[in-house]
């Protein structure tokens, strides 16, 4: 097996986003993930523990996504849910069909959309998605009853569309990685970035 290594010196996107971060720099970092979460799917690998502790910042300004322990290699190129009823990742960016384990339908690529959109959370509040609640039952309890973490306020119409379509409680209805690519929440960030240079 081989494994390569790259150093980044920036640290991660939690440490980052601590202070919450700009509208601009979430959505230039938020097309960033997408874009390597669509190539994971694409090559039906599924990540499984997108969080800001698992993307690291270089010192060129891009994001590195990490951490592959808990992915794993799909067998179906459809980006149904379904091939995996097991629990693993971190319980507050966990979608809600990894929480409730349903044996029928199992999850698939969408768990790994409801994880970006607690990113995207992070990258915007400052703080994990569920950090008022005390313990990883608690969530597991939320999430499972059907709750969804609490879109900021502070982003704009865009972004909180963007986040809706990240946490459709249904993973068949929730957007794809390739759709999120479309997204004017994604899109005016190019325009911007195009129109600097």
């Amino acid at each position: 097996m081989l494994v390569f290594m790259e150093y980044c010196d920036r640290g991660t996107l939690e440490e980052a986003a601590k202070m919450g971060l700009p509208e601009h720099n979430i959505r230039v970092y938020t097309r960033e993930i997408l874009l390597a979460i669509n190539h994971l799917h694409e090559n039906n690998i599924l990540h499984r523990d997108i969080k800001g502790a698992n993307i690291f910042l270089t010192s060129s300004g891009c994001l590195k996504l990490g951490d592959f322990g808990c992915s794993e290699k799909l067998k179906s190129h459809a980006t149904l849910p379904g091939e995996f009823n097991s629990l693993v990742g971190t319980m507050a960016y966990m979608a809600p069909e990894v929480i409730t384990r349903n044996a029928s339908q199992g999850h698939g690529r969408a768990a790994d959309i409801w994880s970006l959109g607690c990113v995207v959370i992070e990258m915007s509040a400052g703080k994990r998605p569920w950090h008022e609640l005390e313990n990883s039952a608690q969530i597991m309890f939320k999430v499972g009853m059907g709750g969804k973490p609490q879109i900021p306020e502070s982003l704009s119409a865009e972004g909180k569309d963007f986040l809706v379509q990240c946490f459709r409680s249904d993973p068949v209805e929730r957007s794809t990685a390739a759709e999120l690519l479309d997204h004017p929440f994604v899109k005016v960030q190019v325009e911007e970035q195009d129109g600097e240079t």
